[in-house]
């Protein structure tokens, strides 16, 4: 690159501002009035003297310039090749973590294990290959889970609410994904719970499963080699 700082995919568009936001409470204040259907998470400095970093629902980033009253859609880099955009959206991430409703997530393994939180579907065949490889890892995990059973709703939702209704949820777990029982067991408790579970899926925008956060980022699929890495470079750090 030729350039200190390349954007790339640049759109820029106008808005309608009669005065130039000058603190991050004005231009928080600004796009706030003018992304209705977007909350604003965040605003900073930008990576470029001038645009300020801001970030919406869903953990997307974009830039606004106050001087030009124009947002910038697109990807920051420095001279290494290294995307500033998704450095911010890795932080972003990690910020939008701290709102999880873990109280309502099903957590499995050892509470000193790695964490990985996953969004999975009892009925994903990708689901139980990643099970599969998880219970034969010589890596303990810490499994923060999250049903997202929207893609398969005949089934799916009762094999979820089963193992969130039992008593023993590891085991009831453990039950549905070996495909030893069918689910029976049902609650008022596991329905709302599931609907939570629905809910932080939508959040996140959950397309697919498994879903993994890995260190804040979304990686959906199961990618065996990147879990690998993920389970190895946390392993050597602890």
């Amino acid at each position: 690159m030729k350039c200190s700082r390349m954007i790339s995919a640049i759109l820029l568009i106008a808005l309608s501002i009669t005065a130039h936001a000058t603190t991050i409470e004005e231009v928080k204040n600004t796009l706030a009035a003018k992304f209705t259907n977007s909350k604003i998470h965040d605003v900073r400095p930008g990576p470029i003297d001038g645009l300020y970093e801001v970030t919406l629902s869903g953990a997307q980033v974009i830039y606004f310039s106050a001087e030009n009253n124009a947002l910038v859609f697109g990807e920051i880099y420095d001279l290494e090749g290294q995307s500033l955009t998704a450095e911010a959206i890795a932080r972003a991430n990690r910020l939008r973590l701290e709102d999880l409703p873990y109280d309502q997530a099903l957590v499995l393994g050892p509470e000193n294990g790695v964490p990985i939180i996953e969004f999975t579907d009892p009925d994903c065949p990708y689901c139980l290959r990643y099970d599969e490889f998880i219970r034969d890892s010589a890596v303990p995990v810490k499994r923060v889970i999250f049903f997202m059973t929207a893609i398969h709703p005949q089934t799916a939702p009762a094999k979820a609410q089963h193992i969130l209704c039992s008593e023993d949820k590891a085991a009831a777990f453990d039950d549905i994904y070996l495909r030893r029982i069918k689910p029976t067991a049902t609650c008022d408790t596991g329905a709302e719970q599931l609907q939570v579970h629905a809910n932080v899926s939508s959040q996140w925008r959950v397309q697919g499963t498994p879903t993994l956060i890995l260190d804040g980022s979304p990686v959906t699929g199961f990618r065996k080699g990147v879990i690998a890495n993920y389970l190895a470079n946390k392993t050597k750090e602890s």
